[in-house]
């Protein structure tokens, strides 16, 4: 019995810490992401032996030429989200609009469509120093993108025109005028 109980014992502990009679073998190295090896490292007895490195000179994106609108692709959700706020600012809600428009931006944070958008919900709102500010934001995003830069200009000439700022709105107005195509 108690012959029994000793082997059992021994049995157990070879499964839990791993029993071999034979010398441990060597473990593949670890796979990476998209399937390639990661490096060895090589015991400290070998020398290293330097790897050359190909280099690719760095080629700069293309900058699109000035009245070129930029596109970018959105992700869904963002998409979903604008269009949610478009169905509640044309019912009346502006305050969910105003929300979604706040949860796209968290997702998409510099998508000057997006700040925009707000921009006029919050002037539909009378809150017209803060769309003027959510315009100017939007224009900080819509390097290149000259029509979404007039947008926000004309967006402003109305913001400070509800402020009572006759001047700033005429500028605001030329500069919108500067930036149509």
């Amino acid at each position: 019995m108690r012959l029994i109980i000793l082997s059992g014992l021994l049995f157990a502990q070879c499964l839990l810490q791993g029993c071999s009679s034979t010398a441990p073998r060597e473990q593949p190295p670890p796979v990476v992401d998209k399937g390639q090896p990661a490096s060895v490292q090589q015991p400290e007895s070998s020398a290293a032996v330097p790897v050359p490195v190909q280099t690719r000179p760095y080629v700069p994106p293309p900058v699109p030429s000035p009245g070129t609108p930029v596109v970018r692709s959105q992700p869904p959700a963002v998409v979903a989200l604008l269009d949610q706020a478009e169905q509640q600012a044309n019912a009346g809600e502006l305050e969910s609009a105003a929300a979604s428009l706040e949860r796209a931006i968290r997702i998409d944070p510099r998508n000057p469509v997006l700040w925009y958008h707000l921009a006029t919900v919050r002037l539909s709102q009378g809150e017209s120093a803060q769309a003027e500010q959510l315009a100017v934001k939007s224009n900080s995003f819509a390097a290149g993108n000259r029509t979404q830069q007039a947008r926000n200009w004309r967006l402003i000439a109305q913001a400070r025109r509800e402020q009572n700022d006759t001047g700033g709105a005429a500028a605001a107005e030329q500069r919108a005028r500067e930036l149509d195509p």
